[in-house]
């Protein structure tokens, strides 16, 4: 049996009519700003094209590692999004380091049996209790002689999650639906169909994130407060996140039973060559920096009005309203 179960975005709270699941805007508050994306489909529904694509500084210290600390002046700058461009209904993401993900084999289950056999084994993985937490989970393979299924899961405490929805509500826009910035980036930088094991690293302002997709799915995230992208090639964040690239590419290729093909760069500091060559020089792995506008457009030629380095720093955004490829 293979499993038909159709994957919802992430962490939707509460059912929204079908037309506003077609959504074509998404917004990402980082610690040091809030990005926004909005595109605009093309005749025919033959893929996207960017309508806007813009971000506002956030007051300092209002969002730190995810944290919402001043929820009103956050409210005010998702207020001059909404009014500049007359958006009500957006897809957003939630903080990649308040976020757990692990992977677990469950046994055979009907498509409708499979929320509760994955709620069943979250307190087993997470410090955090099933009543306190929300979940989705997507599934990564099964095993066509026992059945048995392999799910990537990923868990946020409610009361992070809830903190985002009023905020979003406050400021007069419908959050419909949320995801992390690992599976939107996944979503827009991996050629549907590829199922080789790849490495993202999201270097961001403030932090960095590495993830590893197999089977078009993330299978292991982590955010690190540590960055190249406002730093100096030379400087010590250099060499502590080589170290824990190496770790990460090590800890995969001993225990996945597959070794990771292929690193793919982006965010902010992915448009940084002369800083991105001496990060990664010496890599055995092939590299390459993110393509963000690969899935736009059918006929692949695509060429959007921002340039290479800025489109890096929008592709989450840009993921979280593409279709979902499973």
């Amino acid at each position: 049996m293979v499993v038909s179960e159709k994957q919802k975005a992430l962490l939707d709270l509460f059912p929204v009519p079908e037309f506003l699941l077609l959504s074509t805007t998404g917004v990402v508050i980082k610690d040091t700003d809030t990005r926004f994306v909005q595109l605009r489909r093309k005749i025919f529904g033959r893929g996207f094209e960017l309508a806007h694509a813009s971000k506002i500084d956030n007051p300092k210290g209002s969002v730190e590692s995810g944290l919402i600390n001043n929820p009103d002046e956050l409210a005010n700058v998702l207020r001059e999004f909404s009014s500049h461009y007359g958006v009500s209904y957006v897809k957003a993401i939630l903080p990649e380091e308040r976020a757990y993900l692990f992977t677990a084999n469950i046994g055979q289950v009907p498509p409708e049996g499979m929320k509760d056999a994955v709620a069943f084994i979250i307190e087993e993985n997470v410090p955090i209790s099933l009543a306190e937490s929300v979940f989705d989970f997507e599934v990564v393979s099964e095993d066509g002689d026992t059945g048995e299924i392999k799910v990537a899961v990923s868990v946020l405490p409610k009361n992070i999650v809830s903190a985002y929805v009023t905020l979003f509500e406050s400021a007069g826009i419908t959050p419909i639906s949320f995801d992390l910035e690992s599976r939107a980036i996944a979503r827009a930088v991996i050629r549907k169909g590829n199922k080789q094991p790849i490495l993202i690293i999201n270097l961001s302002t403030k932090k960095t994130g590495f993830y590893v997709v197999e089977k078009g799915v993330v299978q292991f995230s982590t955010a690190l407060a540590y960055s190249l992208a406002a730093g100096d090639p030379g400087s010590g964040s250099k060499e502590f996140l080589r170290e824990e690239m190496r770790k990460v590419i090590a800890f995969w290729n001993a225990h996945a039973g597959s070794k990771i093909e292929k690193i793919i760069l982006c965010g902010s500091g992915g448009s940084k060559t002369a800083l991105v060559d001496k990060f990664m020089g010496g890599s055995e792995i092939p590299y390459t920096t993110a393509d963000v506008w690969l899935k736009m457009s059918r006929s692949n030629n695509y060429v959007p009005e921002i340039t290479f380095g800025e489109s890096l720093g929008y592709a989450s955004a840009i993921g979280l309203i593409l279709p979902r490829d499973r």
